[in-house]
């Protein structure tokens, strides 16, 4: 049976249940049981995690609200863009080394209405720019993109929970149906016709 990692931060930890649930008999769905945070702890921890699930035959992954998200208790209070592309691009290649499909899921959206959480601010304009910024990537090097972003934001009121970032129990179904209709595509692909890793 072929295997799904879902590398994310809470958003991927809340739907990934479901996603496995719905996978279940086509699928071994993985992920990390702690959250993947902003894009250089997941590019420290992916090894970690790589070696604990075995190679993926398929990846879908994202960062972002932790890059971001403005917080108080942190300096800078904002991952500079530039840093968060890079560390992107460096995560990219260590997952095309496995040579798994890849499939990059932009950054949900969020209500900023909701206003400051725990020190944290969540502003919709930066979750445009960084998703504009990350597509603009994965597009580059080829990399399929999976709007969630725009599935949410269709539904703000009934798919995101109080605090206008994270999902509603709806939400997270919406989520993992989406995420189920993205990943069944390249689970049915031949082996020989998976991503060839990049050279050097």
């Amino acid at each position: 049976m072929k295997t799904v990692l879902l590398l994310g931060d809470s958003i991927r930890l809340s739907y990934q249940p479901l996603v496995a649930a719905k996978l279940a008999g086509r699928a071994r769905v993985v992920g990390p049981s702690e959250n993947g945070r902003f894009a250089l702890y997941t590019l420290m921890r992916l090894d970690t995690w790589l070696g604990e699930f075995g190679t993926p035959d398929v990846v879908h992954w994202n960062n972002g609200l932790w890059d971001l998200g403005q917080c108080d208790h942190r300096h800078p209070r904002q991952i500079p863009l530039d840093d968060y592309v890079g560390n992107l691009e460096l995560i990219l290649q260590r997952l095309r080394a496995t040579g798994a499909s890849i499939l990059w899921r932009n950054t949900t959206a969020v209500d900023a209405a909701r206003g400051w959480r725990d020190g944290w601010r969540f502003d919709p304009e930066d979750v445009e720019r960084y998703n504009t910024a990350a597509s603009r990537l994965m597009r580059r090097q080829g990399i399929a993109c999976h709007d969630l972003h725009a599935v949410v934001h269709e539904r703000l009121d009934s798919l995101l929970a109080e605090d206008g970032v994270h999902l509603t129990q709806a939400g997270q179904e919406v989520c993992a149906d989406s995420v189920v209709e993205q990943v069944l595509p390249p689970l049915s692909t031949d082996q020989e016709q998976r991503h060839v890793p990049a050279a050097g």
